[in-house]
């Protein structure tokens, strides 16, 4: 019996020196895990300068929907082929009203395509297999009060994209929408893993914009001063030079968008088809 109760104060010392032993490291992670604590500047109410802290930046590129109301850009991406060195184009067309709410895209290239977004329907054709569909837009691309400051200090490890901006037909719509850059360079720094240093200034499109540079994705960004737009991308390659740009040609906020740019009319042989039909292509 005596051997039976030494035994079972044994587990039971294991068990209370194993529970206080979870508590201590919980307690060590708590105080020394840096998103914990995360700090997020707020909005700049003046316009960026090669004086302007990175800081500054992100918190202006993260809130930067609030800065304008419509717009109408027109980019162009080139992707640079490493191996041969011959370079691609494609003009991409973008017109945004409410933010977004209201869209019409059209990408040209070797697979031109047009999208519609109005109050109600998302419309996508493209014009090279002359097929199309339209649905009603998803509950993952309404605004819903979205609000990226609050997401990311509540969930500092997840980045929530704009929800305008990834219902549009390109990878690159982060540019216009860059809350999701903003929001895994602030959790990104925090922690160590990025760096993100002011590296110069320059004139895109006719806007004033700074130039910073992301380590170690060795990215640069060229972030409009007023909007936080960014109105060209580089992504350098292995040979210290750029394989992707994404550059605005020319980019106009604030004016009045005709309602009949978001209105979708299919081209005359298009097929109608569902949207994971029009996936499966």
């Amino acid at each position: 019996m005596n051997a039976l109760r030494n035994v079972l104060k044994g587990v039971l010392a294991g068990c209370a020196a194993a529970l206080i032993a979870l508590l201590t490291i919980g307690t060590v992670l708590a105080y020394t895990n840096p998103l914990r604590h995360l700090s997020i500047p707020a909005r700049p109410t003046q316009a960026l300068t090669v004086n302007s802290s990175p800081d500054e930046v992100l918190a202006l590129m993260l809130d930067s929907d609030q800065t304008w109301d419509s717009l109408e850009a027109e980019y162009q991406l080139i992707n640079i082929d490493s191996t041969t060195g011959k370079a691609v184009a494609e003009m991409q067309h973008f017109w945004l009203d409410k933010k977004g709410e209201w869209a019409r895209v059209e990408i040209g290239g070797d697979n031109p395509i047009t999208f519609v977004r109005n109050a109600t329907l998302i419309s996508l054709e493209n014009k090279n297999k002359k097929k199309y569909y339209e649905e009603e837009i998803p509950g993952t691309f309404k605004y819903n009060g979205f609000n990226p400051r609050k997401l990311l200090l509540k969930s500092p490890s997840i980045v929530y994209l704009h929800p305008f901006g990834k219902a549009l037909p390109t990878a690159y719509y982060d540019f216009l929408y860059p809350t999701g850059i903003a929001q895994s360079l602030i959790t990104n720094r925090a922690t160590g893993l990025e760096s993100v240093k002011i590296v110069g200034e320059e004139v895109v499109a006719g806007r004033k914009t700074i130039i910073i540079s992301r380590l170690p994705k060795n990215h640069l960004y060229w972030v409009d001063v007023e909007t936080g737009i960014v109105l060209r991308a580089q992504f350098i390659g292995d040979a210290d030079h750029w394989q992707t740009q994404f550059e605005a040609q020319n980019i106009i906020y604030g004016e009045k968008i005709p309602a009949s740019i978001f209105r979708f009319i299919p081209s005359k042989d298009a097929k109608s088809i569902t949207p994971s039909e029009y996936q499966d292509q």
